[in-house]
């Protein structure tokens, strides 16, 4: 039941990230920055982060996945393969067990960070989008990290307490 729960609160999150998402982020920022906030993201790194590796590794290539066919259209397989890695990496961190707030946070912001530079690394070597590096860090990964960093704040506690939950079901499930 716990999952469910979970692939509920992320399709939520998917269908926000394309439509009102797009209506909060003032009109006088989007003609200086680029700023996509990836809601799914950020919870699949909170899921690999408490839960575990696998299923962030799950949750971000099926999301990813989704998120390849139905928003972008360069290529397929990009988010799947970006999502996914970054749900994994977020889960295998030695220090999971004590993972409180502030790891929780840094840990967002760099798997955006990385999240960010392996897509802009991936269009650019495929020659899909020709930026400088300098002007996509300033323009588009900085405020896009920002912005998810800020949704990251606002789902911190609720998403912890369902998470906790989540996890003990599982443990009472192996007993």
């Amino acid at each position: 039941m716990g999952r469910n729960k979970l692939t509920l609160l992320l399709l939520l999150l998917f269908l926000l990230e394309g439509t009102v998402a797009k209506w909060i982020i003032p009109p006088s920022w989007q003609l200086q920055v680029v700023v996509t906030p990836h809601l799914t993201l950020v919870a699949i790194m909170f899921i690999g982060i408490y839960l575990n590796k696998r299923l962030g590794l799950a949750y971000g290539l099926g999301f990813g996945l989704l998120h390849d066919i139905v928003y972008y259209g360069p290529m397929i397989g990009t988010y799947c393969m970006t999502m996914g890695v970054i749900g994994y990496l977020s889960g295998y961190i030695p220090f999971r067990s004590q993972a409180n707030i502030m790891t929780s946070l840094f840990l967002v912001v760099s798997g955006n960070l990385l999240f960010e530079w392996m897509i802009y690394g991936i269009y650019r070597v495929t020659q899909i989008r020709h930026m400088d590096p300098q002007w996509a860090f300033m323009n588009i990964m900085l405020p896009t990290i920002l912005v998810n960093l800020l949704f990251a704040l606002m789902i911190y506690v609720p998403m912890r307490k369902m998470l906790d939950h989540i996890r003990k079901i599982q443990k009472r499930e192996k007993e």
